[in-house]
């Protein structure tokens, strides 16, 4: 698809421009991301022969806060009422010389444009027919490949540990590869850090990255979220500032009744399953989750508030294994070369002998993970006049986390202090134009503290996990942002623009305190002491990261006809260079010579991003059949995680190396060798300078029909194409004849460049049915394929093997999955009051009414792994010995005959290659196990008078208890652990992959 881009691009060129002069004469200002947090109704209206009725008023009365708009159908019969709050909503039309109708009901979900096409009888305005609106609605605006979750879901669906972000994957094309948080959750082929999260249309991504906010798992209350929405792909071009999918939120709100609750969600390792790699005595786990909340009104119809605390209590022992020395090699060691022992202190002493391995013990601990938690969400809404209507809302979150940072020994310590804030002012200056101004702040305060076991830390001794020193990461990062939406309806066309800004302000260092890391490439080199290599990392000064983003939009939403509709949209998107405030930075660049002169800049500026999309939406019959055909495409591009601009400033720390290739008695204590390390700046971090901002293609066709029982069914494919991704190469490489680097001054580094590609096919199916008389279901499936050159998005860099080859590593993506499923459903008994059947009184009624169960199945295919050998740098002909892969050993299998745990991959179908020569297995090529989950939950409520109810419910997370296993350890050097898997894929005590797990939950509310 890359010449549909430049072809696209030259034909909207002309547009932008004009576009963008006009949202700056508007003074439209916004944040950097889509503002998916309201929803509309359209339609046509017609008399009885099918002649368009003009002139008729249009009202809608919402029924929590009797929030009124109202609008007039235009020469063409078309209404449309846009930015209307989510919720439940009556519509009446009326003209005179016809029956005034009144449609009961409408169910309005976030993002969601609805269609509702209405027809009058002749007759007078005081005569009324009275229909109740359909929950099943086919969308017909647009050609999103998007999933909405509404109330009954957030509140009555289990969910492992109450995050959020978990809700992700029941949303349409996700792909959930571990604990089902906010980094393991990607969409159609793309990156995590692509993904991006709003909160009332204010981001609510973490600043530097994704992490940043991905052990918080109340920076968003599940209890303070009205509804959810995952727009996956092919969204218009309202949304923007990312390559992913647009994760959109919104806050609950007050209403004219008083409402309010009490919960608490209590956990206990008495009733919970084992591990297979548990001890006989599961280990210890104790979780209260609570919480409260009050909403209601202020001024009847006028003012409103909503209230929301929540607070998390949680200690997990988790079991961990490591592989460390046993008595013979520690005693070999300490006779060889004494002046180890405080390394191999670093170890713990093993329990287990491995079987097959005469160095090697199996060490398992306990380690403590604790979670300290507390959230508190408040919001005011206030109606000034019919027209102005304005809210605030805040968000604050406050996390302390403690928990072993690996298998032997490290300990971190997170404390996590993230807050949002929204503020919203709407005005309608008339029944055909509408301004929406929104200002917001983003806050991600992070701190990565570890104590370590070992004076330096240790990696790359086969058959031994690594050991960490002490580390210290801080990050401090806040978003200031602000929206300007205007909206013009002009007959059959609804007109929306915005120009949007976004400040980065991001203060950060990843080595607040120096780091000496050594390596050693085979246990007989540790025996010996002769280190392969040494680096160090000295102490970085906390940088001042700062850039801007502006954006701007256009869109046209144009009914052609009854059932066709058209949507032509450009944004631009400019991203300005990161800069340090204080210019603490060094850019590297071989064109400079190494180090380029003070002052200049990271890269340079990327101004040519215009991203047009353009979706139709086909209702064959006019709009009045069950079936409706979509397709659209759109270009997405994404600005990259803020972490990824850290390099340069990362670069002024004083960095030194040495390796066994310059020094070959390189030995521990370094004392003597540390006159002879290499100044690294002879390790920079690079920014290529003249790299391009990473964008995605999407394009798709869908076929939705609407069937019996308000069951809607689409089926599609769906397609991207990922271009100028972020990519990791080592550089400064060894001439394999002259054996001299093209900088000799530094060592080989690193630098990210914008020339990594994937491409994304995929065939999806869904069944959806919204919460009608007591039931919801909803099911999507996804067979698909992604392919890519060493990276999965724009946050995710992967080393290349070969950094003359990139073609070498393509290959299926590290994050493919062929076969996805999930499917959720809430259903309530048919018996008791209001439900149908048995409606008995007294004691009976309260007994045997009230019942409902609820529940979350997902399943996936296994995820690839890339298999590694470790290799010296002097066996390579440029040097570098990372992320290298063996040969394969024709005519072997990859996998055992008789495949188990112990035994995943077949080690004699790999062979370490030949000296000077790159392996050549391919990267990405083998599979781990694949995962399933049936997620319950069974509940019963009882009314406690006539204002108060009280539920109680018992939920199972992962009820038949099936094993979820991660991918064995991949580097066939490490002969002890190679094709072994270790681990589950979740060892925490929330999320998706862990044992089964039960809860009790006990929920008053009035």
């Amino acid at each position: 698809m890359p010449h549909a881009l430049d072809c696209l691009r030259s034909v909207y060129q002309t547009l932008g421009k004009s576009l963008l002069l006009a949202m700056v004469v508007t003074l439209s200002i916004g944040v950097v991301y889509g503002q998916v947090d309201r929803a509309g109704l359209n339609g046509t209206v017609t008399d009885a022969t099918g002649a368009l009725v003009t002139n008729a008023h249009v009202e809608v009365v919402s029924r929590d806060t009797d929030f009124t708009r109202a609008a007039e159908t235009g020469p063409a019969g078309v209404y449309s009422i846009t930015e209307l709050p989510i919720g439940t909503y009556d519509l009446r039309i009326s003209k005179a010389g016809f029956r005034t109708l009144d449609v009961k009901g409408i169910q309005l979900f976030v993002g969601q444009i609805r269609t509702l096409d209405a027809q009058l009888q002749v007759g007078g305005v005081s005569q009324e027919v009275v229909v109740q609106s359909s929950a099943a609605a086919l969308e017909t605006n647009n050609a999103n490949v998007a999933g909405v979750l509404e109330h009954q879901q957030l509140s009555d669906i289990p969910v492992n540990g109450r995050n959020w972000a978990t809700l992700e994957m029941l949303a349409p094309g996700a792909i959930n590869s571990g604990d089902g948080g906010q980094q393991s959750i990607r969409f159609m082929g793309r990156g995590r850090d692509d993904n991006n999260f709003t909160f009332d249309g204010i981001d609510a991504t973490g600043v530097q990255e994704q992490s940043q906010k991905a052990d918080a798992r109340l920076n968003i209350s599940l209890e303070a979220i009205a509804e959810f929405r995952v727009d996956s792909a092919v969204y218009t071009a309202e949304s923007g500032g990312s390559g992913g999918a647009q994760v959109s939120a919104v806050s609950k709100s007050g209403t004219n009744q008083l409402h309010g609750a009490a919960y608490e969600f209590l956990r206990n390792s008495a009733v919970d399953a084992r591990s297979p790699f548990d001890p006989p005595q599961i280990p210890p786990f104790r979780m209260n989750q609570f919480g409260a909340s009050l909403g209601g009104p202020i001024l009847k119809n006028r003012t409103f508030f909503f209230v929301n605390y929540e607070g998390i209590r949680q200690s997990l022992t988790n079991t961990q294994i490591a592989f460390v020395p046993n008595a013979a090699f520690r005693a070999q060691v300490l006779a060889t070369s004494p002046a180890l022992k405080p390394l191999l202190d670093g170890w713990p002493t093993g329990q287990t002998p491995v079987i097959n391995n005469s160095i090697t013990d199996q060490y398992t601990s306990a380690g403590v993970n604790s979670v300290r938690e507390d959230s508190g969400t408040v919001r005011l809404d206030h109606k000034f006049t019919d027209r102005t209507t304005m809210y605030v809302r805040y968000n604050i979150d406050d996390a302390l986390i403690h928990r072993p940072f690996d298998n032997v020994g490290a300990i971190e310590t997170e404390p996590i202090r993230p807050s949002n804030l929204a503020v919203q002012l709407t005005h309608i200056f008339s029944p055909n134009i509408l301004n929406e101004v929104k200002a917001g702040m983003n806050r991600s305060a992070f701190h990565h503290p570890v104590t370590g076991s070992a004076p330096v830390a240790v990696s790359s001794v086969p058959g031994f996990d690594d050991l960490n020193d002490n580390q210290l990461d801080l990050e401090v990062g806040t978003t200031i942002s602000g929206i300007d939406n205007l909206t013009v309806i002009r007959g059959r066309h609804t007109f929306k623009m915005g120009a949007d800004i976004e400040r980065v302000r991001l203060n950060n260092s990843s080595v607040g305190i120096p780091i000496t890391t050594i390596s050693f490439n085979s246990p007989g080199d540790f025996i010996n002491n002769q280190i392969d290599s040494v680096s160090v990392d000295a102490q970085l000064g906390v940088g001042g990261m700062r850039r801007t983003l502006w954006m701007g939009y256009g869109q046209d939403t144009f009914k052609v006809r009854p059932g066709l509709t058209l949507n032509l949209g450009l944004r631009y998107e400019y991203y300005s260079v990161m800069k340090e405030v204080l210019g603490r930075i060094a850019v590297v660049d071989f064109a400079c010579g190494g180090f380029c002169p003070a002052g200049t800049p990271m890269y340079s500026p990327d101004r040519n991003n215009f991203a047009p999309r353009v979706s139709l939406a086909w209702a064959p019959g006019g709009g009045s059949g069950k079936t409706v055909i979509r397709s659209g495409f759109g270009i997405y591009f994404a600005p990259n995680q803020n972490d990824d601009f850290s390099d340069p400033h990362e670069s002024t720390a004083g960095r030194f190396s040495l390796s066994s290739a310059d020094v070959p008695n390189l030995s521990y204590p370094l004392t003597p060798f540390l006159g002879l390390l290499q100044s690294e700046g002879a390790s920079p971090k690079g920014i290529d300078v003249h790299r391009r901002d990473g964008y995605y293609e999407n394009w798709n066709l869908m076929v939705g029909r609407q069937l019996p029982h308000s069951f809607i069914a689409e089926v599609g494919y769906v397609g991207s194409e990922g271009h100028k991704l972020f990519g990791g190469r080592q550089v400064n490489l060894k001439d394999p004849i002259t054996g001299k680097r093209p900088l000799p001054q530094f060592g080989q580094f690193q630098i990210k460049y914008n020339d990594s590609n994937s491409n994304f096919h995929s065939l999806q199916a869904s069944l959806e049915r919204s919460f009608t008389s007591g039931w919801l279901w909803q099911t999507h499936y996804m067979w698909s394929h992604t392919i890519a050159d060493g990276t999965v998005g724009t946050g995710e860099t992967a080393q290349v093997e070969n950094a003359s080859c990139r073609a070498c590593d393509r290959s299926s993506a590290n994050f493919d999955v062929r076969h996805n499923i999930t499917m959720n459903s809430v259903y309530q008994l048919p018996i008791g009051p209001g439900r149908g059947h048995w409606n008995m009184q007294g004691v009976a009624g309260k007994l045997l009414a009230g019942w409902q169960v609820s529940g979350i199945v997902s399943a996936r295919t296994g995820l690839p792994i890339n298999i590694l050998v470790t290799r010296k740098a002097s066996d390579m002909l440029d040097g570098n010995s990372r992320n290298q892969r063996p040969d394969r050993v024709p005519g072997v299998a990859l996998y055992p005959a008789n495949q188990t745990i112990n035994n995943w991959l077949n080690p004699a179908a790999f062979a370490v290659p030949a000296k000077g020569t790159w392996g050549n297995l391919g990267r990405n090529a083998a599979r781990g196990p694949g995962y399933w989950e049936t997620d319950t939950a069974l509940e019963k409520s009882t009314p406690i008078g006539e204002r108060v109810n009280l539920t109680f419910r018992a939920e199972a997370f992962n009820l038949f208890n099936h094993p979820n296993f991660a991918n064995p350890a991949a580097n066939i050097s490490s002969t002890s652990s190679f094709g072994v898997i270790t681990s589950i894929l979740n060892t925490g005590a929330v999320g998706t992959g862990t044992p089964r797990r039960l809860q009790l939950m006990l929920r008053a509310e009035f």
